[in-house]
C-alpha cells in the first residue's frame, strides 16, 4: 500500500513542506494531513477530490493576516469584493452563496445567506483546508461549488501562549492562550482589528475605515474511557463605513458617492456542543453535536438570522479496525436543520439523510461514495450524491477524479422579495421561484519531484446549473419611480468550465516557488460571461530563508483578467470587462529569539491602480510592521 508516500506526495500538492524551519519561533513538525471532505474526515492520500490545504508555516513565511489575502489565488479560487469587509468567494465560477464558510467546522453564516469574508484574522489558524466541487452530501444544501473550512490551532501537550501586533494602515492584536493534558485540551483566542481603510467611492473622499473584535474558544474533556464532550465557540462584533450606489446614477463617476455617516454593524454567534462516544474496540464511533448560529446586522434589507442544527454522526469499521484507521469505513448523518430571518415570518425546516463509504478497493485505489436525502417543508425532496477516487499509476504519479450533485434553495429574499427606498428599487415576491442544482465532475494528475522537491498538479472541472436564480427586471411594472425586480429561475442551463493547474517546487535548498493558474469559464443559458469570475487567474509566490541569519522573505503576486462586471449607471445594466490588473505583495519575518519575531509586510507593493467592481476604488500601498510571540 502505498499510504505512506501519499500522504507526502499529497502534502506538496496541498502547499505543506515536509520540513521544518529552525528560525521560525512558532514552527511545529508536520503531520499527515486530515482533511474534512467528508462525513467523517479522510486523510489526504485517500481523499479524490480536488483540495488545497493553506498551512501555518505558509501564513507565517509570507505575511498573510486575513483568511481573504490567504485565498486569494488558490487554484480554481476568486475573491472580489466593493470592499475589505465584502469579499465574496466564489469556486469554480460559482456563485458565492454556492460556498459554504466554516470555522472549525461550524458554518459562520445564519439563516440561509451566503457569507462575505469580513476581515478574519489568521493569527491562530492552523491550517485552511479548499474543498471544490460539489459538496452537499457532508455538509448540506449550501455547499453547491465547495467548502472553507478555517481550522484554529490545536492546543498541544502542556501550556503554549502568544501574542502578536501590528501597526500601519491600522493596527491589529492578538493574542492565544492553549492547555493540553492527556484527559482533554482547551484553546482561546482574542483579536482586535481597526483599519483605517481608504475612500471605496475613489472620491478622494473620507478613509472607510473598519473595526472587528473576536472571540474564538475550542475545547474537549474525556469524561470516561470511551466517551468525551467538546465545544467551539466563536463570537465577533464588526462596524464598518460604507459608500452606496444612489438611484439614478448615469455615470461610473456618480455611481459610488461618499458618504460619511453611512455604517454597517455586524454581530456574529456561532456555537457547537458534542458528544463523542467510541466502542471498547475503536471499531465505531457515534457524535451528537448541537450548532446554533446567529448573525444580527444593521443591513434591513437582510435582517437578523439564525440556524439551529441538531446532529448524529456514525462511523462503523468494516475490518473491525479502529475507524481512524480503518481502510473500510461507513458513515452515517442524520440531521436536522432550523433556519428563521427577520425578513420572514416563515421559519425553514431541513432533515437530513445520509450515508457514505470511504475505503481502498487495492493498495493504489481509494474512493468515497456517498448520497443524501433531503427533505423540507418548503420545497421538494432533494436527492444529491458524489463518487470520488484517487489511484497511483506509480510512486510519483497521482490521478485523481470526482463527480456530485448539489442542491442550493432560494433565499428567503429570492421567495419574499423587498423594498429598498434608498435605491427605489422593489423586489417582487415569487413563491414558485425552485433551487438551484448543481451537476459537476473534475479529474486532475499530480506529478511529485524527486526527494520532495515538489510538485505539480493539473484538474480539468465541468459544472452544470440548472434553474439558476437570477434578478429579472419587470417592465411591466415600470413607473418612472421604481424600477421592480423579481428572482426567477433561468430557462436552460447555465455551464462553468476550466483548468486549475499549481506547482511547488524548490530550485534550491533556501529558495521555495509556488505557480498557479486558473482558467474559468462561467456563462448563464443565453451563453452570456457570469460577473465577478475571472476568466484568467494567475498567483505567483516565492520564499527565500536565509542561510546565516533568522530571516525569512517572500512575495506574492496575483494577476487577474478577463473579469466583467455589471454596470449599473448605464441604460440595460450592461456587463463590461474590467481592465486588467497585477497586484504584488512583500513580507519579511526575523527572528530575534527563539520565540519572539519581527514582522514586516507591503501589501499593492507598487501602488496599482485598479478595480475589482465598476465603480468601487481598492486600496493603493500600504505598509505595515509588528511583532509575534509564542513560547
Amino acid at each position: 500500500m502505498k499510504k505512506a508516500f501519499a500522504t507526502t506526495a499529497l502534502a506538496i500538492a496541498a502547499g505543506v513542506p515536509t520540513y521544518v524551519y529552525a528560525q521560525s519561533s512558532s514552527t511545529t513538525e508536520l503531520e499527515p494531513i486530515i482533511v474534512s471532505g467528508g462525513i467523517s474526515p479522510v486523510a489526504a492520500d485517500e481523499f479524490g477530490r480536488s483540495n488545497t490545504v493553506i498551512t501555518r508555516q505558509q501564513i507565517e513565511d509570507r505575511g498573510f493576516v486575513t483568511v481573504q489575502q490567504a485565498l486569494e489565488a488558490q487554484p480554481g479560487v476568486s475573491v472580489t469584493g466593493t470592499g475589505p469587509s465584502d469579499r465574496q468567494v466564489r469556486i469554480r465560477g460559482g456563485e458565492a452563496n454556492h460556498v459554504l464558510i466554516l470555522v472549525n467546522g461550524v458554518r459562520v453564516a445564519a439563516g440561509d445567506s451566503g457569507y462575505d469574508l469580513r476581515s478574519f484574522d489568521i493569527a491562530n489558524i492552523d491550517r485552511i483546508e479548499v474543498l471544490r466541487g460539489p459538496q452537499s452530501v457532508p455538509y448540506g444544501t449550501d455547499a453547491a461549488s465547495g467548502v472553507i473550512n478555517i481550522i484554529t490551532r490545536r492546543p498541544a501537550a502542556g501550556v503554549s501562549r502568544g501574542a502578536s501586533f501590528e501597526f500601519g494602515e491600522g493596527d491589529r492584536q492578538s493574542a492565544f492562550l492553549t492547555y493540553g493534558v492527556p484527559r482533554g485540551d482547551l484553546s482561546v483566542t482574542v483579536d482586535n482589528l481597526h483599519d483605517k481603510g481608504y475612500d471605496l467611492s475613489g472620491d478622494g473622499g473620507e478613509r472607510d475605515s473598519t473595526s472587528w473584535e473576536s472571540f474564538t474558544s475550542k475545547g474537549r474533556l474525556a469524561l470516561t474511557e470511551q466517551l468525551d464532550a467538546g465545544f467551539s465557540f466563536r463570537l465577533a462584533d464588526g462596524r464598518y463605513d460604507l459608500d452606496d450606489a444612489p438611484f439614478g446614477a448615469t455615470s461610473e463617476d456618480t455611481y459610488v458617492v461618499d458618504d460619511i455617516d453611512k455604517t454597517n454593524k455586524l454581530l456574529e454567534r456561532s456555537i457547537e456542543a458534542f458528544l463523542d462516544y467510541t466502542s471498547p474496540t475503536g471499531a465505531s464511533t457515534s457524535r451528537v453535536t448541537l450548532e446554533d448560529i446567529g448573525n444580527q446586522t444593521a443591513n434591513t434589507a437582510i435582517g437578523d438570522q439564525t440556524t439551529r442544527i441538531y446532529k448524529y454522526r456514525g462511523q462503523y469499521a468494516l475490518d473491525d479496525r479502529p475507524t481512524a484507521s480503518s481502510d473500510q469505513l461507513v458513515s452515517l448523518l442524520l440531521e436536522s436543520k432550523e433556519d428563521s430571518a427577520k425578513s420572514s415570518t416563515d421559519e425553514r425546516k431541513n432533515r437530513s439523510y445520509a450515508i457514505e463509504y470511504r475505503g481502498f478497493l487495492s493498495d493504489d485505489f481509494s474512493t468515497q461514495t456517498g448520497v443524501r436525502l433531503d427533505t423540507s417543508d418548503d420545497f421538494s425532496n432533494s436527492v444529491t450524491w458524489n463518487l470520488a477516487g484517487s489511484y497511483y499509476f506509480e510512486p510519483s504519479l497521482r490521478a485523481h477524479a470526482s463527480v456530485g450533485r448539489a442542491v442550493v434553495y432560494p433565499s428567503y429574499f429570492d421567495i419574499y422579495g423587498g423594498d429598498f427606498p434608498f435605491f427605489n428599487l422593489v423586489y417582487e415576491p415569487n413563491r414558485d421561484i425552485k433551487p438551484e442544482k448543481n451537476l459537476g465532475f473534475d479529474i486532475g494528475l499530480e506529478w511529485s519531484f524527486p526527494d520532495d522537491g515538489g510538485l505539480v498538479a493539473l484538474t480539468y472541472y465541468n459544472e452544470t446549473l440548472e434553474d439558476e436564480i437570477f434578478a429579472k427586471e419587470l417592465t411591466d411594472k415600470s413607473t418612472g419611480e421604481k424600477t421592480y425586480f423579481q428572482a426567477t429561475n433561468r430557462q436552460s442551463d447555465s455551464r462553468r468550465e476550466g483548468i486549475e493547474i499549481s506547482t511547488e517546487f524548490r530550485p534550491a535548498e533556501s529558495v521555495d516557488f509556488g505557480l498557479s493558474y486558473t482558467y474559468t469559464r462561467s456563462t448563464n443559458d443565453e451563453g452570456s460571461v457570469e460577473g465577478r469570475r475571472p476568466m484568467h487567474e494567475f498567483g505567483l509566490n516565492t520564499t527565500w530563508r536565509a542561510s546565516r541569519l533568522p530571516l525569512t522573505l517572500s512575495g506574492d503576486l496575483r494577476y487577474v483578467r478577463d473579469l466583467y462586471d455589471q454596470q449599473f449607471y448605464k441604460e440595460g445594466n450592461p456587463f463590461a470587462k474590467i481592465p486588467a490588473f497585477t497586484v504584488v505583495n512583500f513580507a519579511a519575518r526575523y527572528s530575534l529569539t527563539d520565540h519572539i519575531d519581527l514582522t514586516g509586510r507591503i501589501t499593492n507593493a507598487f501602488d496599482e491602480d485598479y478595480t475589482e467592481v465598476w465603480g468601487y476604488a481598492t486600496r493603493g500601498r500600504a505598509g505595515y510592521i509588528g511583532m509575534a510571540a509564542s513560547w
